[in-house]
Protein backbone atom coordinates (compact mmCIF):
# COMPACT_ATOMS: atom_id res chain seq x y z
CA UNK A 1 0.00 0.00 0.00
CA UNK A 2 1.85 3.50 -1.09
CA UNK A 3 2.42 5.87 1.45
CA UNK A 4 0.97 9.31 2.24
CA UNK A 5 3.09 12.32 1.86
CA UNK A 6 5.48 12.54 4.71
CA UNK A 7 3.98 14.84 7.94
CA UNK A 8 6.10 17.36 8.75
CA UNK A 9 6.25 18.86 12.12
CA UNK A 10 6.24 22.82 11.53
CA UNK A 11 7.04 25.96 14.28
CA UNK A 12 6.71 29.62 13.23
CA UNK A 13 7.26 33.12 14.75
CA UNK A 14 6.28 36.20 13.36
CA UNK A 15 8.54 39.00 14.08
CA UNK A 16 7.70 42.48 14.94
CA UNK A 17 7.46 44.68 11.95
CA UNK A 18 10.39 47.02 11.95
CA UNK A 19 12.72 44.38 12.81
CA UNK A 20 14.61 43.03 9.61
CA UNK A 21 18.60 42.93 11.06
CA UNK A 22 19.42 38.97 11.48
CA UNK A 23 21.40 40.63 14.39
CA UNK A 24 18.49 42.04 16.28
CA UNK A 25 16.92 38.93 16.44
CA UNK A 26 19.18 36.23 17.57
CA UNK A 27 22.28 35.18 19.08
CA UNK A 28 25.58 34.72 18.01
CA UNK A 29 27.45 31.47 16.94
CA UNK A 30 25.41 30.13 14.27
CA UNK A 31 26.68 29.33 10.49
CA UNK A 32 24.52 30.76 7.98
CA UNK A 33 23.46 28.80 4.84
CA UNK A 34 21.51 30.14 2.23
CA UNK A 35 18.08 29.08 1.06
CA UNK A 36 16.75 28.53 -2.51
CA UNK A 37 13.89 26.76 -3.79
CA UNK A 38 13.80 26.64 -7.80
CA UNK A 39 17.06 28.65 -8.13
CA UNK A 40 15.09 31.34 -6.12
CA UNK A 41 16.46 32.53 -2.64
CA UNK A 42 13.66 32.20 0.13
CA UNK A 43 15.66 32.66 3.38
CA UNK A 44 18.72 31.78 5.50
CA UNK A 45 19.04 29.62 7.53
CA UNK A 46 20.75 29.51 10.88
CA UNK A 47 22.43 26.68 12.49
CA UNK A 48 24.02 26.06 15.94
CA UNK A 49 25.17 22.99 16.93
CA UNK A 50 25.71 22.22 20.56
CA UNK A 51 29.06 21.21 22.16
CA UNK A 52 29.49 17.77 22.51
CA UNK A 53 29.01 15.95 25.65
CA UNK A 54 28.52 12.88 27.58
CA UNK A 55 24.58 12.29 27.76
CA UNK A 56 23.69 12.03 31.34
CA UNK A 57 22.69 8.40 31.02
CA UNK A 58 26.22 7.12 30.94
CA UNK A 59 26.50 7.84 34.76
CA UNK A 60 24.10 4.95 35.79
CA UNK A 61 26.68 2.48 33.71
CA UNK A 62 29.62 3.44 36.04
CA UNK A 63 32.36 1.04 36.68
CA UNK A 64 29.76 -1.43 34.97
CA UNK A 65 30.30 -0.85 30.90
CA UNK A 66 33.75 -0.26 30.64
CA UNK A 67 34.92 3.45 29.40
CA UNK A 68 31.97 5.25 27.94
CA UNK A 69 33.95 8.29 27.23
CA UNK A 70 33.68 7.81 23.30
CA UNK A 71 29.83 8.24 23.42
CA UNK A 72 28.62 11.77 22.75
CA UNK A 73 25.85 13.90 21.65
CA UNK A 74 25.14 17.17 20.61
CA UNK A 75 22.13 19.12 20.42
CA UNK A 76 21.82 21.28 16.67
CA UNK A 77 19.02 24.17 16.40
CA UNK A 78 18.46 26.19 13.63
CA UNK A 79 16.05 28.92 12.46
CA UNK A 80 14.95 29.68 8.85
CA UNK A 81 14.12 33.86 8.37
CA UNK A 82 12.40 34.33 5.61
CA UNK A 83 10.32 37.42 4.10
CA UNK A 84 6.50 37.15 3.25
CA UNK A 85 4.67 40.07 2.24
CA UNK A 86 7.07 42.52 3.86
CA UNK A 87 6.93 40.55 7.18
CA UNK A 88 9.71 38.32 8.06
CA UNK A 89 8.93 34.94 10.06
CA UNK A 90 11.39 32.83 12.15
CA UNK A 91 10.36 29.24 11.23
CA UNK A 92 12.45 27.17 14.11
CA UNK A 93 13.75 23.29 13.90
CA UNK A 94 15.22 21.38 17.07
CA UNK A 95 15.49 24.45 20.04
CA UNK A 96 15.89 27.10 17.81
CA UNK A 97 12.99 28.91 19.49
CA UNK A 98 15.82 29.47 22.09
CA UNK A 99 17.88 31.53 19.72
CA UNK A 100 15.34 34.12 19.34
CA UNK A 101 16.16 37.30 20.99
CA UNK A 102 13.76 38.41 23.85
CA UNK A 103 10.85 40.60 22.51
CA UNK A 104 11.85 40.37 19.00
CA UNK A 105 8.35 38.02 18.12
CA UNK A 106 4.58 39.33 17.70
CA UNK A 107 2.87 38.52 21.42
CA UNK A 108 -0.19 36.05 20.56
CA UNK A 109 0.35 36.05 17.07
CA UNK A 110 -0.32 31.73 16.94
CA UNK A 111 -3.28 32.31 19.36
CA UNK A 112 -4.57 34.71 17.19
CA UNK A 113 -3.95 31.97 14.21
CA UNK A 114 -5.57 29.27 15.86
CA UNK A 115 -8.48 30.71 17.70
CA UNK A 116 -9.32 32.34 13.73
CA UNK A 117 -8.75 29.16 12.10
CA UNK A 118 -10.43 26.23 13.93
CA UNK A 119 -13.47 25.14 14.70
CA UNK A 120 -15.04 26.48 17.69
CA UNK A 121 -16.26 22.94 18.64
CA UNK A 122 -12.95 20.90 17.69
CA UNK A 123 -10.92 22.31 20.78
CA UNK A 124 -8.41 19.49 22.09
CA UNK A 125 -6.24 21.35 24.45
CA UNK A 126 -6.40 24.62 26.49
CA UNK A 127 -3.55 26.11 28.18
CA UNK A 128 -4.92 29.17 30.67
CA UNK A 129 -3.55 31.14 33.90
CA UNK A 130 -6.30 32.24 36.37
CA UNK A 131 -5.83 35.47 37.76
CA UNK A 132 -5.38 35.37 42.00
CA UNK A 133 -5.49 31.64 42.32
CA UNK A 134 -3.56 29.63 44.89
CA UNK A 135 -2.35 27.35 41.21
CA UNK A 136 -2.88 29.81 38.29
CA UNK A 137 -1.37 27.82 35.74
CA UNK A 138 -3.43 24.90 34.26
CA UNK A 139 -3.24 23.01 31.74
CA UNK A 140 -6.61 20.99 30.81
CA UNK A 141 -7.26 18.48 27.70
CA UNK A 142 -10.34 16.81 26.05
CA UNK A 143 -10.27 13.13 24.80
CA UNK A 144 -12.19 14.58 21.63
CA UNK A 145 -12.71 17.64 20.12
CA UNK A 146 -15.45 20.16 22.14
CA UNK A 147 -16.42 23.53 22.22
CA UNK A 148 -14.56 25.96 24.48
CA UNK A 149 -17.20 26.47 26.67
CA UNK A 150 -16.61 22.57 28.22
CA UNK A 151 -13.45 23.18 29.75
CA UNK A 152 -14.64 25.40 32.58
CA UNK A 153 -13.41 28.70 31.63
CA UNK A 154 -13.79 31.83 33.41
CA UNK A 155 -14.07 34.29 30.61
CA UNK A 156 -13.25 37.20 33.27
CA UNK A 157 -10.83 35.58 35.25
CA UNK A 158 -8.53 32.96 32.93
CA UNK A 159 -5.72 34.24 30.21
CA UNK A 160 -6.02 32.22 27.45
CA UNK A 161 -1.89 31.22 26.82
CA UNK A 162 -2.50 28.60 24.58
CA UNK A 163 -5.28 26.38 22.47
CA UNK A 164 -4.97 23.42 20.40
CA UNK A 165 -8.10 22.57 18.05
CA UNK A 166 -8.74 21.16 14.65
CA UNK A 167 -8.68 23.82 12.15
CA UNK A 168 -11.61 24.25 9.60
CA UNK A 169 -9.14 24.36 5.93
CA UNK A 170 -7.04 20.56 7.12
CA UNK A 171 -4.70 22.11 4.63
CA UNK A 172 -3.71 24.53 7.39
CA UNK A 173 -2.58 21.53 8.96
CA UNK A 174 -3.60 18.83 11.15
CA UNK A 175 -4.02 20.47 14.40
CA UNK A 176 -3.09 23.70 15.19
CA UNK A 177 -1.39 24.77 18.62
CA UNK A 178 -0.91 28.99 19.15
CA UNK A 179 0.58 30.74 21.51
CA UNK A 180 3.50 33.29 20.88
CA UNK A 181 4.61 30.81 17.74
CA UNK A 182 1.91 28.31 15.41
CA UNK A 183 2.66 24.67 15.76
CA UNK A 184 1.18 22.45 13.12
CA UNK A 185 1.73 19.16 11.36
CA UNK A 186 0.98 18.62 8.03
CA UNK A 187 2.87 17.46 4.45
CA UNK A 188 4.30 20.80 3.90
CA UNK A 189 7.55 21.14 1.87
CA UNK A 190 10.05 24.08 1.31
CA UNK A 191 8.56 24.93 -1.78
CA UNK A 192 5.13 25.43 -0.80
CA UNK A 193 6.16 27.30 2.56
CA UNK A 194 6.14 30.78 1.99
CA UNK A 195 2.33 30.23 0.57
CA UNK A 196 1.36 28.52 4.34
CA UNK A 197 3.20 31.49 5.91
CA UNK A 198 1.69 34.14 3.83
CA UNK A 199 -2.06 31.98 5.15
CA UNK A 200 -0.74 32.29 8.37
CA UNK A 201 -0.26 35.72 8.37
CA UNK A 202 -3.79 36.57 6.72
CA UNK A 203 -5.17 34.40 9.58
CA UNK A 204 -3.84 36.69 11.98
CA UNK A 205 -5.11 39.73 11.01
CA UNK A 206 -8.59 38.59 10.89
CA UNK A 207 -11.32 39.36 13.55
CA UNK A 208 -13.36 36.09 13.46
CA UNK A 209 -11.88 34.99 17.20
CA UNK A 210 -14.36 37.75 18.51
CA UNK A 211 -17.49 35.49 17.55
CA UNK A 212 -16.44 32.68 20.06
CA UNK A 213 -13.22 33.89 21.75
CA UNK A 214 -13.76 38.14 22.00
CA UNK A 215 -13.34 37.93 26.03
CA UNK A 216 -9.40 36.68 25.30
CA UNK A 217 -8.70 40.23 24.85
CA UNK A 218 -10.20 41.30 28.15
CA UNK A 219 -6.57 41.22 29.65
CA UNK A 220 -3.78 40.43 28.52
CA UNK A 221 0.09 40.08 30.01
CA UNK A 222 2.80 42.48 28.92
CA UNK A 223 5.28 40.06 28.08
CA UNK A 224 7.09 42.72 25.57
CA UNK A 225 10.20 43.49 27.97
CA UNK A 226 10.94 46.86 25.65
CA UNK A 227 7.40 48.05 26.72
CA UNK A 228 7.77 46.50 30.69
CA UNK A 229 10.81 49.17 30.52
CA UNK A 230 8.79 51.87 29.68
CA UNK A 231 5.89 51.17 32.20
CA UNK A 232 8.23 50.73 34.90
CA UNK A 233 9.94 54.08 33.72
CA UNK A 234 6.09 55.50 33.91
CA UNK A 235 6.05 54.42 37.32
CA UNK A 236 9.31 55.52 38.41
CA UNK A 237 8.23 59.26 37.64
CA UNK A 238 5.45 58.86 39.45
CA UNK A 239 6.72 57.72 42.47
CA UNK A 240 10.11 60.29 41.88
CA UNK A 241 7.32 63.18 41.51
CA UNK A 242 5.05 61.78 44.80
CA UNK A 243 2.24 61.53 41.94
CA UNK A 244 0.90 58.05 44.18
CA UNK A 245 -2.96 58.16 42.84
CA UNK A 246 -3.53 54.52 42.09
CA UNK A 247 -0.66 53.27 43.39
CA UNK A 248 0.16 51.63 46.51
CA UNK A 249 1.24 49.01 48.70
CA UNK A 250 0.03 45.65 49.10
CA UNK A 251 0.83 42.07 50.89
CA UNK A 252 1.41 40.24 47.29
CA UNK A 253 0.32 36.26 48.64
CA UNK A 254 -1.97 34.48 51.09
CA UNK A 255 -0.03 34.96 54.47
CA UNK A 256 -0.92 33.47 58.06
CA UNK A 257 -1.95 37.13 60.01
CA UNK A 258 -1.95 35.60 62.82
CA UNK A 259 1.25 34.51 62.87
CA UNK A 260 2.87 38.14 61.98
CA UNK A 261 3.43 40.78 63.99
CA UNK A 262 5.12 43.81 62.04
CA UNK A 263 6.73 44.81 59.04
CA UNK A 264 9.84 46.37 57.95
CA UNK A 265 11.51 47.89 55.38
CA UNK A 266 14.96 47.31 56.39
CA UNK A 267 16.26 43.83 58.05
CA UNK A 268 17.59 45.89 61.05
CA UNK A 269 16.51 45.04 63.93
CA UNK A 270 16.30 48.87 64.89
CA UNK A 271 14.14 49.33 61.92
CA UNK A 272 10.49 51.20 62.33
CA UNK A 273 7.85 48.53 63.09
CA UNK A 274 4.60 48.73 60.91
CA UNK A 275 1.90 46.91 61.54
CA UNK A 276 0.75 47.28 57.56
CA UNK A 277 2.46 48.63 54.71
CA UNK A 278 1.88 51.18 52.55
CA UNK A 279 4.01 53.33 50.08
CA UNK A 280 3.99 56.36 51.82
CA UNK A 281 5.45 54.68 54.99
CA UNK A 282 8.17 53.39 52.66
CA UNK A 283 9.34 56.43 50.79
CA UNK A 284 9.29 58.80 54.51
CA UNK A 285 12.50 56.01 55.78
CA UNK A 286 14.03 56.54 52.02
CA UNK A 287 16.51 59.87 51.96
CA UNK A 288 15.75 60.74 48.81
CA UNK A 289 12.74 59.73 47.20
CA UNK A 290 12.74 61.64 44.21
CA UNK A 291 16.07 59.99 42.92
CA UNK A 292 14.14 56.50 43.96
CA UNK A 293 14.95 54.13 40.34
CA UNK A 294 12.53 51.15 40.07
CA UNK A 295 15.94 48.63 39.58
CA UNK A 296 16.16 49.10 42.98
CA UNK A 297 12.64 48.39 44.19
CA UNK A 298 13.07 45.25 42.55
CA UNK A 299 16.49 44.39 43.96
CA UNK A 300 17.71 46.71 46.57
CA UNK A 301 14.61 46.98 48.89
CA UNK A 302 12.20 44.84 50.76
CA UNK A 303 9.34 44.22 52.61
CA UNK A 304 9.89 42.02 55.49
CA UNK A 305 7.35 40.13 57.98
CA UNK A 306 7.98 38.95 60.94
CA UNK A 307 6.39 37.30 64.41
CA UNK A 308 6.99 38.01 67.88
CA UNK A 309 10.72 38.53 67.48
CA UNK A 310 12.87 40.43 64.94
CA UNK A 311 14.79 36.63 64.66
CA UNK A 312 11.11 35.18 63.91
CA UNK A 313 11.23 36.24 60.07
CA UNK A 314 8.10 34.99 58.37
CA UNK A 315 8.26 36.70 55.10
CA UNK A 316 10.02 38.74 52.68
CA UNK A 317 9.21 40.20 49.15
CA UNK A 318 10.85 42.90 46.94
CA UNK A 319 9.06 46.39 47.32
CA UNK A 320 8.83 45.72 43.74
CA UNK A 321 6.40 42.71 43.93
CA UNK A 322 4.42 44.90 46.71
CA UNK A 323 3.33 47.72 44.57
CA UNK A 324 -0.19 47.71 42.63
CA UNK A 325 -0.15 50.58 40.19
CA UNK A 326 -2.68 51.48 37.81
CA UNK A 327 -1.22 53.47 35.11
CA UNK A 328 -1.81 55.27 31.46
CA UNK A 329 0.45 54.82 28.45
CA UNK A 330 0.16 55.72 25.23
CA UNK A 331 -3.63 55.94 25.49
CA UNK A 332 -3.44 52.31 26.73
CA UNK A 333 -4.65 51.06 30.81
CA UNK A 334 -2.14 48.80 32.64
CA UNK A 335 -1.75 47.46 35.75
CA UNK A 336 0.81 46.62 37.75
CA UNK A 337 0.07 43.50 40.27
CA UNK A 338 2.27 40.85 42.15
CA UNK A 339 5.20 41.58 39.96
CA UNK A 340 4.05 41.82 36.54
CA UNK A 341 2.36 44.69 33.86
CA UNK A 342 -1.11 43.80 32.61
CA UNK A 343 -3.06 45.56 29.21
CA UNK A 344 -6.85 45.81 30.55
CA UNK A 345 -9.50 46.47 27.59
CA UNK A 346 -11.37 49.68 28.09
CA UNK A 347 -14.14 48.52 27.84
CA UNK A 348 -13.97 45.49 29.92
CA UNK A 349 -12.28 47.66 32.76
CA UNK A 350 -15.19 49.75 32.53
CA UNK A 351 -17.42 47.34 33.35
CA UNK A 352 -15.34 46.12 36.02
CA UNK A 353 -15.53 49.49 37.81
CA UNK A 354 -18.56 50.13 37.57
CA UNK A 355 -19.87 46.32 39.21
CA UNK A 356 -17.82 47.43 41.93
CA UNK A 357 -19.44 51.02 42.03
CA UNK A 358 -22.78 49.07 42.14
CA UNK A 359 -21.90 46.73 44.77
CA UNK A 360 -24.18 48.06 47.63
CA UNK A 361 -22.29 48.73 50.50
CA UNK A 362 -23.11 47.26 54.14
CA UNK A 363 -25.50 49.70 55.60
CA UNK A 364 -24.39 49.83 58.93
CA UNK A 365 -20.25 49.83 59.66
CA UNK A 366 -18.81 47.13 60.99
CA UNK A 367 -16.96 48.20 64.67
CA UNK A 368 -13.65 49.71 64.35
CA UNK A 369 -10.40 47.30 64.03
CA UNK A 370 -7.58 47.81 67.01
CA UNK A 371 -4.03 48.56 65.78
CA UNK A 372 -2.20 45.13 65.65
CA UNK A 373 -5.24 43.09 66.56
CA UNK A 374 -5.26 39.53 64.93
CA UNK A 375 -8.51 38.52 62.71
CA UNK A 376 -9.81 36.06 65.27
CA UNK A 377 -9.69 38.94 67.89
CA UNK A 378 -11.21 41.10 65.72
CA UNK A 379 -14.09 38.00 65.26
CA UNK A 380 -14.23 37.49 68.91
CA UNK A 381 -14.95 40.88 70.27
CA UNK A 382 -17.34 42.27 67.98
CA UNK A 383 -19.11 38.75 68.74
CA UNK A 384 -18.98 39.38 72.84
CA UNK A 385 -19.75 42.96 72.14
CA UNK A 386 -23.52 41.96 71.00
CA UNK A 387 -24.15 38.12 71.43
CA UNK A 388 -28.09 38.43 70.51
CA UNK A 389 -27.01 39.91 67.13
CA UNK A 390 -24.08 37.91 66.43
CA UNK A 391 -22.82 34.30 66.52
CA UNK A 392 -19.06 33.63 66.10
CA UNK A 393 -18.36 31.28 63.03
CA UNK A 394 -14.71 31.92 62.82
CA UNK A 395 -12.81 28.59 63.02
CA UNK A 396 -16.04 26.70 64.00
CA UNK A 397 -15.50 24.00 60.54
CA UNK A 398 -18.29 22.05 59.51
CA UNK A 399 -16.86 18.99 58.83
CA UNK A 400 -18.64 17.61 55.95
CA UNK A 401 -18.25 14.72 53.54
CA UNK A 402 -15.45 15.47 50.80
CA UNK A 403 -14.33 18.48 52.74
CA UNK A 404 -10.92 17.31 53.84
CA UNK A 405 -10.19 20.36 57.05
CA UNK A 406 -14.26 21.07 57.08
CA UNK A 407 -15.98 24.57 55.73
CA UNK A 408 -16.23 27.45 57.64
CA UNK A 409 -19.39 28.81 57.15
CA UNK A 410 -18.34 32.35 57.77
CA UNK A 411 -16.56 34.37 60.22
CA UNK A 412 -19.43 36.40 61.95
CA UNK A 413 -23.28 34.97 61.44
CA UNK A 414 -26.35 37.51 62.44
CA UNK A 415 -29.71 37.03 63.55
CA UNK A 416 -30.79 39.30 60.45
CA UNK A 417 -29.10 35.94 58.41
CA UNK A 418 -25.86 37.49 57.30
CA UNK A 419 -22.71 35.80 56.52
CA UNK A 420 -19.84 38.31 58.08
CA UNK A 421 -16.75 37.21 56.04
CA UNK A 422 -13.74 39.14 57.51
CA UNK A 423 -10.51 39.55 56.01
CA UNK A 424 -7.14 41.98 56.28
CA UNK A 425 -6.58 43.69 52.89
CA UNK A 426 -4.06 42.57 50.81
CA UNK A 427 -3.11 42.01 47.24
CA UNK A 428 -4.96 40.87 44.73
CA UNK A 429 -4.58 37.37 45.27
CA UNK A 430 -4.87 37.57 48.87
CA UNK A 431 -8.00 38.82 48.97
CA UNK A 432 -9.22 36.22 46.16
CA UNK A 433 -9.77 33.75 49.38
CA UNK A 434 -11.74 35.78 50.99
CA UNK A 435 -14.31 35.85 47.73
CA UNK A 436 -13.83 32.46 47.52
CA UNK A 437 -14.91 31.66 50.71
CA UNK A 438 -18.06 33.29 50.65
CA UNK A 439 -18.60 31.32 47.52
CA UNK A 440 -17.69 27.66 48.50
CA UNK A 441 -19.65 28.15 51.55
CA UNK A 442 -22.16 30.22 50.15
CA UNK A 443 -23.00 27.48 47.46
CA UNK A 444 -22.94 24.55 50.63
CA UNK A 445 -25.10 26.30 52.72
CA UNK A 446 -27.58 27.49 49.78
CA UNK A 447 -28.08 24.09 48.17
CA UNK A 448 -27.22 21.16 50.38
CA UNK A 449 -29.72 20.60 53.75
CA UNK A 450 -27.44 18.23 55.19
CA UNK A 451 -24.85 20.85 55.77
CA UNK A 452 -27.51 23.02 56.94
CA UNK A 453 -27.84 20.73 59.79
CA UNK A 454 -24.87 20.60 60.32
CA UNK A 455 -24.26 23.88 60.77
CA UNK A 456 -27.62 24.61 62.50
CA UNK A 457 -25.94 22.26 65.36
CA UNK A 458 -22.95 24.78 65.72
CA UNK A 459 -24.91 27.61 65.65
CA UNK A 460 -26.52 29.32 68.80
CA UNK A 461 -30.51 28.74 69.68
CA UNK A 462 -31.09 32.16 68.89
CA UNK A 463 -29.59 32.12 65.43
CA UNK A 464 -30.69 28.65 64.30
CA UNK A 465 -32.06 27.69 60.92
CA UNK A 466 -36.14 26.86 62.19
CA UNK A 467 -35.78 24.45 59.29
CA UNK A 468 -32.80 23.81 57.95
CA UNK A 469 -33.81 20.63 55.37
CA UNK A 470 -36.25 23.60 53.84
CA UNK A 471 -35.09 25.48 50.99
CA UNK A 472 -32.49 28.40 52.68
CA UNK A 473 -34.28 31.54 53.14
CA UNK A 474 -33.45 35.65 52.13
CA UNK A 475 -29.61 35.58 53.28
CA UNK A 476 -26.87 37.97 53.43
CA UNK A 477 -23.16 37.56 52.43
CA UNK A 478 -21.42 40.33 53.05
CA UNK A 479 -17.33 40.96 52.73
CA UNK A 480 -15.82 42.82 55.72
CA UNK A 481 -12.21 44.27 54.72
CA UNK A 482 -10.04 46.00 57.35
CA UNK A 483 -7.90 48.49 56.18
CA UNK A 484 -5.81 51.14 57.76
CA UNK A 485 -6.13 53.31 54.76
CA UNK A 486 -8.12 56.78 55.77
CA UNK A 487 -9.97 56.78 51.74
CA UNK A 488 -13.39 55.01 51.12
CA UNK A 489 -12.67 50.95 50.44
CA UNK A 490 -11.57 50.35 47.23
CA UNK A 491 -9.66 47.35 45.72
CA UNK A 492 -7.08 46.52 43.25
CA UNK A 493 -8.54 45.29 40.17
CA UNK A 494 -8.29 41.87 39.63
CA UNK A 495 -10.16 41.93 43.01
CA UNK A 496 -12.72 43.81 41.69
CA UNK A 497 -13.02 41.15 39.00
CA UNK A 498 -12.75 38.20 41.23
CA UNK A 499 -15.50 39.93 43.70
CA UNK A 500 -17.93 40.51 40.84
CA UNK A 501 -17.20 36.80 39.62
CA UNK A 502 -17.80 35.62 43.29
CA UNK A 503 -21.27 38.27 43.50
CA UNK A 504 -22.62 36.94 40.54
CA UNK A 505 -22.41 33.48 41.60
CA UNK A 506 -23.84 33.90 45.31
CA UNK A 507 -26.68 36.15 43.87
CA UNK A 508 -27.81 33.49 41.11
CA UNK A 509 -27.71 31.33 44.82
CA UNK A 510 -30.18 33.64 46.19
CA UNK A 511 -28.13 35.84 48.07
CA UNK A 512 -28.12 39.62 48.56
CA UNK A 513 -24.22 40.60 48.25
CA UNK A 514 -22.63 43.68 50.69
CA UNK A 515 -18.99 44.84 50.71
CA UNK A 516 -17.99 47.09 53.77
CA UNK A 517 -14.36 48.39 55.06
CA UNK A 518 -13.20 47.76 58.20
CA UNK A 519 -11.63 50.87 59.55
CA UNK A 520 -8.55 50.72 61.93
CA UNK A 521 -8.91 52.84 65.05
Amino acid sequence: MPRGPKQRPLTAYLVNGGINDPKAILGSGMTIHPVKVAGKLIGDLYVKVGQLHEPPWTTFFEGAAGDLSDVQGASTSAILLTKVNNRLFAVTFGGGHLLLRDGVTDEGFGLKVTLNAVDHNQIRNVDRETLDSATPHSQIQANKGTNITDFGLNIEQDLLRAVTGTPRDQTLGKKLTGKDGLKTTGPFTLATLQDLLARFLAESKKKDYKTHFGWVDHIREVKDPTLRRELDDVLQDRIQQQDLEGIWLAIPERIDWQAVDYFTYTPAATATQHDDIHLHSFLAQLRNPATLLVDAIKARYHVYAYGTTHDDELYRWSVYRCIYAEVTHKNSQYLLNNGRWYNVDKTFRDYIERAFRETPRRAKALPNANTKEKEEDYNERVYKSDKQFYALMDQRNIHFPGSSGGVELCDLYTNKHELIHVKKYGQSSTLSHLFAQGVNSGTLFARDSEFRKLTNAKLPASHKLAQPKLPLGPHTVTYAIISTSAKPLTLPFFSKVTLNNAATTLRGLGYKVTITKIDVA
